[in-house]
């Protein structure tokens, strides 16, 4: 056993021996190859041979090609060094080879093809060049801000942008690929970006917050940002107090402009609808609910306040839709009831009923005591009833 594998290491050293030799004599051919398509047959056959460790090879090929590509004019020889830098790229991918990463950066800079350009991108991250991560990271961001004057040539650069940044996992990557989801490329490159964003963070919590938060961000971004979140695998308690941060701004921002308004609203509806599935325990949610429910711009928004009041059964909840009934009853003493007030006692007293809080008998005996329509006052007697189980 022991000779056995004394042969299989001297084999070994063979192998290493003999591949370093071919790697020799290939990187000579390469450095007296006096075309670009040369180069390219050289590179070929490197490849197909599968050599081991051949990855400086590589790099050298692309060190050397980089140098010459300024002073290529012919569309054969241009054609061949897009062809070398691709096959390149690839193979150093493979190998996670960091130390390209400066040239990989390079080839982005002055190569014309944005194919060749791509390519590059995704092999930063591959071969983890962290030191070029802000630089892929801000090529994204420039992409995303307006389409570019050729729009495939735009697309296939932020493809290659959103896969680099999938590859290095690293969070300051997430906002540009979140941002590229809902940017103005074709459905293939946003698909692209929808998919990565799990990848880059299982948690987004802390990022999206930031932009529900942060002043720079646009309501729609805003909105979007919550609408990530829920659909994400984060716990449902990051999902409420993501729910709860938009539903503080939906109501702390302010605009005359139709379509961020309508931003604003749809954001509010969604964080009411999230609160009220998910629950919390923050007491900073019970005004907000309150403001919506008496200031909402729809009666959607005013009944989905009632509703998540309803399922956070608190007796806190339970006191504020009590004092919405109250106001109600106010309303019906002083003959001003008007037919949105009778739909909405129709959401109310059941949301209050199944909270199951004593705080609500009162203002339910005193609906009763009121001339109220026979509907509401069957309403008033079950939730009564279930208050009392």
């Amino acid at each position: 056993m022991k000779q056995f594998s004394i042969i299989l290491l001297a084999s070994f050293i063979a192998l290493a021996a003999f591949a370093e030799e071919e790697l020799d004599f290939y990187t000579n051919e390469l450095n007296n190859a006096l075309t670009v398509v040369d180069q390219l047959s050289i590179l070929r056959i490197v490849r197909d041979a599968e050599i081991e460790d051949s990855a400086s090879f590589y790099a050298s090929a692309l060190s050397r090609l980089l140098k010459v590509y300024p002073n290529i004019r012919s569309k054969v020889e241009l054609d061949a060094a897009d062809e070398c830098v691709r096959l390149i790229t690839d193979q150093l991918s493979e190998a996670q080879y960091t130390e390209a990463g400066q040239n990989l950066w390079r080839v982005v800079q002055i190569f014309s093809n944005p194919l060749v350009k791509s390519d590059a991108l995704i092999a930063l991250g591959k071969v983890g060049a962290t030191d070029l991560l802000p630089q892929v990271v801000q090529t994204l961001l420039d992409t995303n801000t307006v389409p570019t004057p050729n729009r495939v040539s735009g697309e296939r650069i932020a493809y290659g942008a959103i896969l680099s940044l999938e590859n290095y996992k690293d969070p300051s990557g997430y906002l540009p690929v979140f941002f590229a989801a809902h940017s103005w490329y074709s459905q293939w490159v946003r698909s692209q970006a929808e998919s990565s964003l799990p990848l880059i963070a299982e948690d987004p919590t802390e990022v999206l917050t930031e932009v529900i938060h942060r002043p720079g961000y646009s309501y729609t971004y805003k909105y979007l940002a919550l609408r990530s979140i829920e659909q994400s695998e984060v716990a449902d308690t990051s999902k409420a107090q993501v729910a709860l941060a938009a539903l503080y701004e939906g109501w702390r921002a302010s605009t005359h402009d139709p379509q961020r308004q309508k931003d604003l609203v749809s954001m509010r509806k969604l964080a009411i609808d999230m609160l009220g599935r998910y629950g919390i325990e923050d007491e900073t949610v019970y005004p907000l609910l309150e403001r919506s429910y008496l200031k909402g711009v729809d009666e959607e928004e005013r009944i989905g306040a009632l509703g998540a009041l309803s399922k956070l059964s608190t007796e806190e909840a339970a006191k504020l839709l009590a004092s919405f009934i109250a106001l109600m009853n106010n309303s019906q003493e002083r003959g001003i009831v008007t037919q949105r007030d009778e739909r909405l006692m129709r959401a109310l007293i059941p949301a209050l009923g199944a909270t199951g809080q004593a705080v609500g008998e009162p203002v339910l005996k005193q609906v009763i005591a009121l001339n109220w329509s026979s509907g509401i006052h069957t309403h008033a007697q079950d939730a009564l009833d279930s208050l009392g189980d």
